[in-house]
């Protein structure tokens, strides 16, 4: 493993990396700028993708965050990507670093010198940017005004960067002096809402049906070009019938976990026409881990405390109506020797150590993670595939009893290679 210091530069040979951010401060929020001859660009909680940097923040986005890039797939207009941190309160943790992965892991990290960032309250982590080919530049540059001053030394508009909309979401989760009430199932609404119209909170149920139906079958199906394989494949017989919340509009809600430890699944189901974003909280009510990022009609299975956590509560937002069902990790769909779906999913493996072949045709990321099934000390058992847009490779699946988690925007296929 190689440690930068600062204002040490490398060349990166992977087309797909990741960048983690790990900073301890009081208020902390993850940045990644592009920079080139168009408009500034940023990816935040805010606005957690961009098609034209090819970046996505897929977890966090407060003091942890994870980024991934796609190197190859970033516009001709782009050559810089500036990953920064925004904090509340000046100085930062000792041991705040961030790091760069590519296909075979660790690249490299820069371990922040917190010792001389006493009165800062923005920093420039480390930049990506082209010459002759991608370089990974260390750069540890602080600023004591905070983002304001970072964003216009990089030539943007605070306000036009969605900086000021991402520093609200910080601060709102602030002090809450309330406890957050429950959303238990609604009743689907007898007649027509306006939009523009404000959704009252449903009234907790104090006794809630510990064995609800799954979603109304009057509901209507998301179009074709979004509808996902875990709709048209229930669950297995054995598993347990799932947990079902029904809501509208924006909503954190609490949830009970269906199992006592370890992952699970979460199955959102959007009938909206607008935005649709999901994220898991943590117990300090931050943005932990980003399970849906669409717009209009969704369906989709994500994984959920796949590296540790207890996660009980989620941040949606959304113009329509949703459903959230919660099943055990054997509810997957299993894969024996070809699977094939639509969209994000996650199956199950419980074969041999094989050679996996993976396909995907779409625009957005196809990234292939591989869990354990139950809670450990050794969840992440590794990544197989990391890309944006269309995809055909094969990587090395490991014994099971397994959970394969995809990340995706269009038809995939799985299929284990024997002999």
């Amino acid at each position: 493993m190689r440690t930068f210091a600062m204002g040490e530069k490398a060349r990166l040979d992977d087309s797909a990396i990741r960048v983690e951010i790990e900073v301890s401060g009081e208020g902390l929020a993850a940045y990644c700028f592009s920079l080139g001859s168009a408009e500034p660009d940023v990816v935040c909680t805010a606005r957690p993708a961009s098609l034209t940097s090819a970046v996505a923040l897929v977890a966090g986005g407060t003091g942890t965050a994870e980024f991934h890039v796609d190197l190859s797939a970033v516009d001709d207009v782009v050559d810089r990507l500036v990953f920064a941190i925004g904090a509340q309160a000046p100085g930062f943790g000792d041991g705040s670093l961030i790091r760069v992965l590519g296909a075979d892991g660790e690249i490299g990290r820069f371990v922040l010198p917190v010792e001389d960032l006493t009165r800062e309250r923005a920093l420039i982590l480390a930049e990506v940017y082209r010459r002759d080919g991608w370089r990974f530049a260390a750069v540890g540059q602080g600023y004591e005004e905070g983002l304001d001053q970072l964003v216009r030394d990089l030539g943007a508009d605070p306000e036009q960067t969605l900086i000021a909309s991402a520093v609200m979401v910080v601060e709102e989760v602030e002090p809450a002096a309330e406890p957050i009430k429950p959303i238990e199932a609604a009743e689907p609404a007898s007649e027509p809402e306006s939009a523009l119209e404000p959704d009252p909170d449903p009234d907790p149920d104090p006794d809630p049906d510990p064995d609800p139906e799954p979603a109304p079958g009057q509901a209507p199906q998301p179009p074709a070009d979004v509808e996902q394989s875990p709709a048209s494949t229930p669950p297995s017989a054995s598993a347990p019938a799932p947990a079902t919340h029904d809501g509208r509009g924006d909503r954190v809600l609490t949830f009970t976990r269906p199992v006592e430890s370890g992952p699970f699944l979460i199955e959102l189901e959007a009938r909206g026409t607008d935005n649709f974003v999901v994220w898991t909280l943590d117990s300090e009510l931050e943005t932990d881990k980003l399970l849906a990022n669409a717009i209009g009609a969704y369906r989709g299975r994500a994984l959920v405390d796949e590296r540790g956590g207890t996660t009980t509560r989620l941040k949606i937002e959304a113009d329509g109506e949703w459903t959230v069902r919660l099943f055990t990790p054997d509810a997957a769909r299993l894969l024996t020797d070809r699977l094939e779906g639509t969209g994000p999913e996650t199956v199950r493996w419980d074969g041999p150590r094989t050679v996996l072949a993976m396909t995907h045709r779409g625009a957005s990321n196809f990234i292939v993670g591989t869990f354990a099934e139950h809670a450990g000390a050794d969840t992440y058992l590794g990544t197989l595939a990391n890309a944006i847009g269309d995809y055909d490779g094969e990587s090395i699946l490991p014994k099971g009893p397994c959970l394969i988690e995809l990340e995706a925007d269009g038809p995939w296929t799985l299929t284990a290679v024997s002999g």
